[in-house]
């Protein structure tokens, strides 16, 4: 037990906790970004004085967010990719983003419609 607590004080020490909540809030935002997107596909409302339309902005946005989350994906299975046991991690951690993420936009989703 004393062996895994000086593991865990250890990975503290390397900044665990900021890179965890790092990743998160990267999370976090890419499927606000994307929830947006999905929403102004949905609207019909001008954007910028009337210059683009409210679809090819949300288009504009998925694919922002799209971008943004593999990039922050890819960057956490390459740190996951040092680590012992890290096919399972990995794994881990893709189940666990695209439940986050699917919720997040269900959440958003839902607080527009009412």
């Amino acid at each position: 037990m004393r062996r895994l607590w000086q593991k865990y004080l250890a990975l503290l020490d390397a900044d665990l906790s900021a890179k965890v909540f790092d990743n998160l809030k990267n999370l976090l935002v890419c499927a606000l970004l994307f929830a947006a997107g999905t929403e102004a596909i949905h609207g019909d409302q001008q954007i910028l004085l009337g210059l683009w339309v409210s679809s090819f902005t949300g288009w504009g946005l998925i694919l922002v967010s799209a971008l943004l989350l593999l990039l922050n994906v890819s960057d956490t299975l390459h740190r996951l990719a040092k680590l012992p046991y890290h096919t399972a991690l990995q794994v881990i951690l893709c189940l666990l983003y695209l439940v986050l993420a699917s919720r997040v936009v269900e959440i958003v989703w839902s607080f527009r419609a009412e």
